[in-house]
């Protein structure tokens, strides 16, 4: 009897990954989203610190296409590379054609990869609007350093989280970079006294992000 759920259980679990995988696989050939047209292992990173991943493991989330179809697949944002993994049967691959798809959703944030800010990459969607905030992760990589004369031990590359920059987006695409208060006036110059004044009022003195979403926000509403 064992024997028998047991096979029972074989034959179920096989027919799951096959209609999974006669699913998934027409999806992600139809946008070429397999790297270079063609299933290729994403680079996996040994003997580094640190790490190139927003998050280190996969997670639930969505490709959103430019036709609006949706496929749920594990997901994670590789910020080093700029690339956004996905995983099928255990095997991790990367997008191949970023612009087939209108957006990632990996658990409550939204990504969209814009291809005129700077070279181009995916940049968190923070509001959106007749303006929009965006932020772009950083990670850096520091290669190893061989062995000290005087210490005699060497030190292993690194991946390293650097600070992340903002952008905001006004309704005709213009790009501005935010490195103050005074840059987020700029962008928002059609508004400028109501903005000044809010910020006044709200006591605004840096652009964390609480605060960039809190003028953002007030701004989209005017």
């Amino acid at each position: 009897m064992k024997t028998l759920k047991f096979i029972l259980f074989l034959f179920l679990s096989v027919l799951s990954q096959t209609i999974h995988s006669q699913r998934i696989d027409p999806f992600l050939n139809k946008y070429s989203i397999y790297k270079s047209f063609h299933p290729e292992k994403a680079t996996e990173y040994k003997d580094i610190e640190g790490t190139p991943y927003l998050n280190t493991e996969f997670r639930v989330g969505s490709f959103v296409m430019n036709d609006s179809s949706i496929l749920k697949i594990p997901i994670r944002y590789n910020v080093y590379s700029d690339e956004m993994q996905y995983q099928v049967e255990g095997v991790n691959y990367v997008i191949g054609d970023p612009l087939a798809i209108e957006k990632v959703q990996i658990g409550e944030s939204v990504f969209k990869h814009l291809a005129f800010i700077n070279k181009g990459g995916f940049f968190e969607l923070i509001e959106s609007g007749k303006c929009s905030l965006v932020k772009k992760y950083i990670v850096k990589y520091k290669p190893a350093e061989g062995p000290k004369a005087i210490i005699g031990v060497g030190i292993p590359a690194e991946f390293i989280k650097e600070p992340a920059v903002f952008y905001l987006i006004n309704n005709q695409s213009k790009v501005y970079k935010i490195k103050n208060i005074e840059s987020v006036i700029e962008a928002l110059q059609d508004q400028k006294q109501k903005i000044e004044d809010f910020i006044k009022i709200d006591k605004i003195k840096n652009i964390k992000k609480e605060n960039l979403i809190k003028i953002v926000a007030y701004y989209n509403k005017l």
